[in-house]
């Protein structure tokens, strides 16, 4: 323990205040995989794509990598239809190419998740009303599309207009003058 002490701070250089790791200086591919990345073979429906991205980037909070150990950890997951559209995207790019994280982002995106699907599923969610549907499946719905519009959910109360704006006449009336700080808040006292 004393001695691994010693060679973190004579790593550091005589600094006092470690900025944290370098990156991937504690984190291996193992690591990464012990984490139980999803595979992604060929998405049913395009946002499918962006749930796998999700999935990846949350697992990548775990550790510190490098920009391009992140696009291949992240490469190694794609199976079948997808590594193979990969592979020729990557014979593709010029030899001084850098494969980073930002670029297999923007690839896989590009491709995977067209700019049109992105633009149907924001008028989704502007279109969305209740309905039908129960207020806990309009709640689902409602956090499922909401990431598609985030300009219209950044705060506590836009995220309250926005939800509010699906209600039915009913349960608008009741819950038209609430005055709910927080969107949890106003969900809890609507399901009430």
């Amino acid at each position: 323990m004393l001695n691994e002490t010693i060679n973190r701070m004579a790593n550091q250089g005589g600094r006092n205040a470690p900025d944290g790791p370098a990156p991937n200086r504690y984190s291996s591919f193992k690591d990464f995989m012990d984490t139980k990345p999803p595979p992604f073979r060929e998405p049913e429906e395009p946002l499918q794509a962006e749930e796998w991205l999700n999935t990846v980037e949350q697992k990548f909070h775990f550790f510190r990598l490098t920009e391009g150990l992140k696009a291949e950890y992240a490469a190694h997951q794609l199976q079948g239809p997808a590594g193979i559209w990969w592979n020729q995207y990557q014979e593709a790019l010029s030899d001084n190419t850098v494969l980073d994280w930002n670029l297999f982002h923007e690839a896989f995106k590009g491709y995977f998740i067209p700019p049109g699907v992105m633009e149907l599923t924001h008028t989704e969610f502007m279109q969305l009303t209740q309905g039908n549907k129960t207020l806990q499946e309009s709640l689902h719905a409602f956090n499922h599309l909401s990431r598609y519009a985030p300009e219209f959910v950044n705060t506590e109360a836009k995220k309250i207009a926005s939800f509010k704006r699906g209600f039915g006449p009913k349960l608008l009336k009741s819950m038209g003058r609430t005055k709910c700080t927080t969107f949890n808040e106003f969900v809890s006292d609507a399901l009430t």
